[in-house]
């Protein structure tokens, strides 16, 4: 998620995201500060935004080389992009995000019936923390199609707002 949806979730705050394809290893980051694109890249040594260089130290700090794009950084050592760019995030944030986190957390998934799709068997997330822990889940398409409906049951059942002087709140 990127663009024209983060800008308002930035207003008066900070929002940063980054995502990858799983595929090829595209890594896109981008942090907004108050509804303002401030750096974004997806090679660390094309930054855009406006203020592509207000990262820099963080990103040296983090085992990013600003100046060569490739598995290896100028002072020859390996980096994984994926992992840094999670502790960029963290820095940034305070939000680390570790095995539990992706494990417990609850997703929200949508389904758009009108949009033609190709034939898919599942989901995979795939996720490198700071520390280079690894957490990786595939969801069956049967997984991820009975949470669609368990969220359809969920929509359609009746909301019960207790007030304060309830006997249940």
């Amino acid at each position: 998620m990127s663009g024209p949806s983060v800008k308002p979730l930035s207003a008066g705050g900070r929002a940063v995201t980054h995502s990858s394809n799983g595929g090829k290893p595209i890594h896109l980051f981008h942090w907004y500060e108050d509804g303002v694109l401030r750096t974004a890249f997806e090679r660390v040594a094309s930054r855009h935004g406006s203020t592509p260089d207000a990262l820099d130290r963080l990103l040296r700090e983090v085992g990013l080389d600003l100046a060569y794009e490739g598995e290896e950084s100028g002072a020859g050592t390996s980096v994984d992009t994926k992992a840094a760019v999670f502790a960029l995030t963290e820095r940034l944030t305070g939000v680390r995000v570790t095995e539990e986190t992706v494990r417990d957390a609850e997703y929200l998934l949508g389904h758009v019936p009108e949009e033609p799709a190709e034939d898919w068997s599942g989901v995979v997330v795939d996720i490198t923390d700071a520390q280079g822990e690894r957490f990786l889940r595939e969801f069956t398409r049967e997984e991820v199609d009975a949470s669609v409906e368990c969220a359809r049951a969920g929509a359609m059942a009746a909301v019960v707002v207790l007030g304060a002087s309830s006997p249940d709140s």
